[in-house]
């Protein structure tokens, strides 16, 4: 049993652009009203430097640990021992030290602690790892 719809009452099957045609006039006109509010200067004042005032960068020590346990800050050999006092004193002078720590492809991975944990006791807060 088919059933025959009569031609009268077929459905076209195309799209009607006419609402999409209006979604995006509505759109531009919406764009077109908002975008030279965007782009208004923002009155501020900045802060300004005072003229006797630099600032420094911070003091910044490498620490490469390489193949066999060797320490070496700023490219001079230490020891583990050495290396908490040498922090200590670099923190003293600058509050602000960072320590960047680069260790070797090949490196002891409890050289890498021993270190860290030298960096941490010498109260050291700022430090970077380095590939």
């Amino acid at each position: 049993m088919a059933f025959s719809v009569p031609a009268s009452r077929r459905e076209l099957a195309e799209i009607n652009i006419t609402p999409l045609v209006d979604v995006m006039l509505v759109l531009l006109v919406i764009f077109i009203v908002t975008a030279p509010l965007l782009s208004r200067p923002i009155d501020t004042i900045l802060p300004q430097p005072a003229p006797g005032e630099r600032t420094e960068p911070p003091n910044d020590l490498v620490l490469k640990v390489g193949l066999g346990g060797t320490y070496t800050l700023d490219d001079r050999p230490v020891s583990l021992a050495e290396l908490r006092l040498r922090l200590e004193d670099a923190l003293v002078a600058d509050p602000r030290t960072v320590l960047q720590v680069d260790a070797s492809a090949g490196a002891d991975y409890q050289q890498l602690v021993s270190a860290l944990a030298q960096a941490e006791a010498s109260g050291l807060d700022n430090i970077v790892m380095r590939n």
